[in-house]
């Protein structure tokens, strides 16, 4: 049994709980740290320069940060990845993520810009920052929920409905069966009426594991035969690595716009001696030297004309070429995140073959994980994304009202066009216009990655019988 609401709620809840942290755009920077929460964050400039600090002022294009008294200030468009840092008083269970895509859990002791210090039972250990790409918290629930009750006001139905919603999404029936009891008696919202019956139906189907509140009706039947439970579904956790978001970003280098680049010259001098065979590269000393201490855009067309792809992780991209920021600002932030990456559509377990995370998406790394997930995806055989007919896209007929597309989205409870009246046709030409944007012909990035498939497989079939997604 799915259990659904819209999407819009656990927006409402998300913004209600976020907003009054946040600092506006248009804002000035904050005069002290004590005038924004203590947000602290490692920052990962590039593949061989990285900081951190505390934030005191961000919005859509850069991010300043203080520490040690001292302040910085870059644009997201020049820096790879933003990374929260957690903050622990205690030991507290989490998972430490190393760059190298593994992972292990432990009692976090802190999570410091130079190191993070951790135990496993009584033994203490650290790691270097240099090895650890990000720290998460495995925070209890019953510490979330509190949390999330503690902001609710008994006025507040959308919200309360909201972490309804969560609880079902956590799998504690329960507890949603008690909250959603009391907000009908509260306001008779018929969205809630609705989910409490789906509840109650659900609590039915797990053959009484919960017995707080007693199955009815039909189960008492002797030949009642309760649903099948659905599947258990591991979320993915693989996103990019630094070093393959740099690589996406050299794919994408438009020589007729270049973003900041750098290369070592050692690494240029290298790439001349390597290809020294070939017409392209100069046989004169004094010209070799000039082109490897002048403008390093020219040492990347070299490496494109010679098809040096062994050469491509050497080139460092310091801002985002135009494409990519466009993606960042129009469609991802824009639009993609906030209607498709909810727990209960393509953020969550019913995913199907198109899955988003939709936490942490601020980090490059999650960005261009689904990024990946849209260039590489399909359905019904069908790219998400066609670059030879943009509007065709399925990631663009989808979000379409259904009257006005040639492949309207599947009937879900709760979906609603992302291009209706508000928003069309300002962002679909957004969306067709980084489409376009994109480098053709299409490359193929060199990277191990396979969209995730949440679609559970048919009775009787395979795990692996499903249509492939690339």
């Amino acid at each position: 049994m799915k259990l659904r609401t819209p999407s819009i709620l656990i927006l409402a809840l998300y913004f209600a709980m976020v907003a009054p942290f946040a600092v506006a755009a248009d804002d000035p920077p904050p005069t002290s740290v004590a005038a924004t929460t203590a947000r602290r964050v490692h920052l990962v400039i590039d593949r061989k320069k990285e900081t951190g600090g505390v934030v005191v002022y961000e919005d859509e294009d850069r991010i300043v940060i203080e520490r040690d008294g001292k302040r910085s200030e870059f644009k997201k468009d020049e820096i790879l990845d933003v990374i929260p840092l957690v903050e622990v008083r205690t030991p507290t269970p989490g998972v430490i993520y190393r760059r190298d895509g593994t992972g292990f859990p432990a009692d976090i002791v802190a999570d410091d810009y130079d190191e993070v210090r951790y135990r496993v039972g009584v033994v203490p250990g650290k790691v270097a920052r240099s090895e650890v790409y990000r720290v998460s918290l495995s925070r209890p629930f019953d510490e979330r929920y509190r949390a999330i009750k503690a902001t609710l006001q008994k006025d507040d139905t959308v919200r309360r409905l909201a972490m309804c919603d969560w609880l079902i999404s956590e799998g504690k029936y329960v507890e949603a069966h008690a909250e959603l009891t009391q907000l009908v008696e509260d306001a008779k919202m018929p969205e809630a009426v609705a989910l409490l019956r789906q509840v109650t139906a659900q609590l039915a189907t797990n053959k009484g594991r919960d017995r707080d509140v007693p199955p009815s009706g039909q189960p008492d039947h002797p030949d009642y035969v309760p649903d099948e439970p659905p599947p258990v579904v591991t979320l993915p956790t693989r996103t990019m690595t630094p070093d393959e978001v740099n690589l996406i970003r050299v794919y994408e280098i438009d020589i007729n716009q270049p973003p900041k680049i750098s290369i070592d010259h050692a690494d240029a001098r290298a790439l001349l001696s390597d290809y020294s065979a070939s017409p392209l590269i100069p046989t004169d000393g004094i010209a070799q030297t000039a082109l490897v201490q002048g403008d390093p855009l020219q040492i990347v067309k070299l490496a494109f004309q010679l098809k040096a792809r062994d050469f491509y992780n050497k080139i460092r991209v310091v801002s985002e070429p135009a494409s990519l920021s466009a993606f960042r600002r129009k469609v991802h932030d824009g639009w993609l995140i906030t209607n498709c990456a909810t727990s209960r559509c393509h953020g969550g377990p019913d995913a199907g073959k198109f899955f988003l995370f939709g936490l942490n998406t601020t980090e490059a790394r999650i960005r261009y994980t689904n990024l990946l997930n849209l260039l590489r995806g399909t359905s019904g055989g069908r790219p998400l994304i066609n670059f030879e007919d943009p509007l065709q896209s399925v990631i663009v007929q989808y979000a379409l009202p259904a009257s006005e597309a040639t492949t309207p989205h599947p009937a879900v409870k709760g979906w609603k066009p992302v291009f209706g009246k508000k928003l069309y046709p300002q962002k679909l030409e957004e969306t067709l216009q980084w489409i376009r944007s994109m480098y053709q012909p299409r490359p193929i990035y060199p990277i191990e990655y396979v969209p995730p498939d949440l679609t559970p497989p048919l009775p009787g079939t395979p795990a692996d019988a499903a249509e492939p997604t690339r």
